[in-house]
């Protein structure tokens, strides 16, 4: 072999040596930038992150989910325990006792009648039940008949929530569901009660039906008239996965839930959901109770992924 060939045979190995590792060296530089599909779908935080955000936690648990049926309704008097004075003489009021809003017990004297019947033995109107005054009607002087009613007397410790329960929904009430009642007057207070009556007519204008509730009442917190919202309990889910529903986000056409992992990692876990009722949500499947999810600050982790998913910093 020449020394001529011998330089250009050296050359091109040399530049074909060149070019393989200019190619090892590109592999090498782009391998590590790949992303490990172990980590996706995991939000880390640093301690700094942490310090500005608000990250809350609770267990996923199993329990029994109440499901519930709301209607509109109204407090009313017990009738079972509401009593009418009336005078059993044709006469003229000569005094009333008590006016609305009095307590009176069975036997206080209400109101005396003068009665051509009686002689002008003045008629003795006594409350027929103990409770308070409700109504009150006519005036000293003014003539009065058999039929007229006086004074209405109600035992306000116990009252009734009528519930106009709609058409379709008229199956799921029966007598002792329990029911839970809320009023404007007390938006922190929950008061409690029991179907005692469902209504046999459907009302052919609102298309719904009478279900009395009855309740005690023995502070007297309830007032005849007031508007109601009730939620009555038509079954139960027993021993069922349950996480809050604040926990919940929506990713595309998943439902997820974010699992702390540690205190600055949290993992993406696509959930099944069933049943929620009361900020409370049923797991069909991806959680396993004793597991943590994120409540407060699962938005925040929801927008990290994003922003990771996009490549931003």
């Amino acid at each position: 072999m020449s020394e001529r060939l011998f330089l250009i045979l050296c050359t091109v190995i040399g530049l074909f040596g060149a070019a393989c590792s200019n190619s090892s060296e590109t592999t090498a530089e782009t391998t590590p930038a790949e992303v490990d599909s172990s980590h996706a779908d995991t939000v880390t935080l640093s301690d700094e992150s942490l310090k500005n955000v608000t990250i809350e936690t609770a267990p996923v648990t199993r329990g029994n989910l109440p499901m519930t049926l709301r209607s509109p309704g109204r407090i009313s008097v017990n009738v079972n325990r509401t009593a009418k004075v009336t005078s059993t003489f044709e006469g003229r009021i000569s005094v009333l006792n008590h006016d609305v809003g009095a307590i009176v017990q069975r036997g206080d004297v209400m109101g005396l009648i003068d009665s051509p019947e009686l002689l002008n033995k003045p008629l003795e109107l006594k409350a027929p039940i103990s409770g308070q005054v409700i109504e009150r009607h006519g005036t000293v002087g003014e003539a009065v008949d058999k039929t007229t009613e006086l004074f209405t007397i109600s035992d306000l410790k116990s009252v009734w929530c009528i519930a106009e329960i709609k058409e379709k929904d008229v199956a799921a009430v029966r007598t002792g569901q329990r029911a839970s009642i809320h009023v404007i007057a007390y938006p922190h207070r929950t008061f409690t009660g029991r179907v005692v009556l469902s209504g046999q007519e459907v009302e052919a204008r609102t298309r719904t039906l009478e279900a009395r509730i009855e309740m005690d009442n023995g502070d007297g917190a309830l007032k005849p008239g007031m508007f109601a919202d009730v939620e009555l309990v038509t079954n139960v889910l027993d021993d069922v996965l349950i996480i809050p529903d604040e926990a919940m986000q929506t990713l595309e056409d998943q439902q997820i839930v974010f699992v702390a992992a540690n205190h600055n990692e949290f993992t993406k876990r696509v959930v099944s959901v069933g049943r929620e009722h009361g900020g409370l949500a049923e797991i069909l499947d991806g959680l396993q109770a004793g597991e943590r999810v994120v409540t407060k600050g699962s938005f925040i982790l929801k927008s990290e992924l994003l922003k990771s998913e996009l490549g931003e910093e």
